[in-house]
């Protein structure tokens, strides 16, 4: 594969994009490192460096920001943060490695959601990286199949296009070194076997807000524990932020007690209706349970001095002829009812 890979962007791109595949494949790194971090899955990010020349940029290193994550696992910058975004983005005047390129970008990842620039991303972009060059770089990594990523950019007009990329590009993993003499074994990639969140029915009367950024981008989570479904009943729902990735509970709704309250009541003809139906049902059962017990009864009773007839058939059979009378009031019994 050669050092650099032309990345083709359909639409309306205002120039040539060149990225070298040894710095897709750090960032990829980078990404898959932070999603399994010992300490939980978080999002990282950091600055693209390159050359622009006019009608053309070239992406040839990346350096990653600490990010001190204090509103939560999401790439979500504090004032710490953007200090060190600042001086990162000047990076290539005092850095012999970076020495005669330029800020081209940013990237950052989206572990949950999906490849998208969020409120908080396009605030970022617009205050740190205003030149129509510039560029946005999301990636969203997964666990069975290879990384995703879009590119966010400038059009001619000067707006953008943020709520997915015109188009979306895998970023493979090198292959594993295998022996000269040995083929390589082709195997499919194993399916996971995390289950996918459904998700959440939005409720037009009352939006959910994260509590710690202030984002509207929510989903509803699974609930886990019976404290989380005792307080469902209340209209408390657990929700999970886009951008600072804690979980709330949210008042969303006005809970089934409220809604037993609100039901329509029934009318007087419905509820009379009710109430045949039910002493209908009555006495069918009961009926039917008095039979049973009837049946028994003829069947296991004492029946006293035998008869010459009864003396002369089994016992068995005798009883047989016995119980033949409630047999027949117990099935009348029933057809008229049904």
């Amino acid at each position: 594969m050669s050092e650099e890979e032309l990345l083709s962007v359909p639409g309306q791109f205002p120039f040539l994009l060149e990225c070298a595949f040894a710095v897709l494949e750090q960032i990829r790194r980078e990404v898959e490192t932070a999603r399994n971090s010992p300490n939980g899955e978080r999002e990282t990010g950091g600055v693209l460096f390159g050359i622009h020349e006019p009608g053309r940029i070239r992406i040839v290193a990346s350096k990653r920001l600490s990010c001190e994550h204090a509103l939560g696992p999401g790439f979500v910058l504090s004032a710490e943060d953007e200090k060190r975004l600042a001086q990162l983005i000047t990076a290539p005047a005092t850095a012999s490695e970076l020495n005669g390129l330029q800020a081209l970008g940013w990237y950052h990842s989206h572990i949950r959601s999906r490849i998208f620039l969020s409120e908080r991303d396009q605030q970022i972009h617009s205050r740190y990286f205003p030149a129509p060059y510039q560029i946005a770089l999301v990636i969203h990594p997964r666990s069975d199949r290879p990384a995703r990523a879009g590119i966010f950019f400038r059009e001619a007009s000067g707006e953008m296009r943020t709520e997915a990329s015109y188009e979306e590009f895998a970023i493979e993993a090198p292959p594993p070194a295998v022996p000269e003499r040995k083929q390589p074994v082709v195997s499919e990639p194993a399916r996971s076997h995390r289950r996918t969140p459904s998700p959440a029915k939005p409720e037009p009367h009352r939006e959910a807000i994260c509590p710690k950024c202030g984002s509207t981008h929510l989903r509803r989570s699974r609930r886990t524990g019976s404290i989380e479904r005792f307080r469902q009943v209340f209209g408390f729902y657990p929700y999970r932020c886009h951008e600072c990735l804690p979980r709330s509970l949210l008042k969303t709704s006005s809970g089934l007690l409220a809604s037993a309250r609100s039901r329509r009541r029934r009318r007087p003809e419905e509820r009379k209706r009710a109430l045949q139906r039910t002493r209908r049902e009555i006495l069918l059962w009961g009926g039917g349970v008095f039979g049973f017990l009837a049946i028994l009864y003829y069947i296991v009773r004492d029946t006293g001095p035998k008869t010459g007839l009864e003396i002369a058939l089994p016992v068995r059979q005798a009883r047989h002829f016995q119980c033949l009378p409630a047999c027949y009031i117990y099935c009348g019994y029933s057809a008229f009812f049904w």
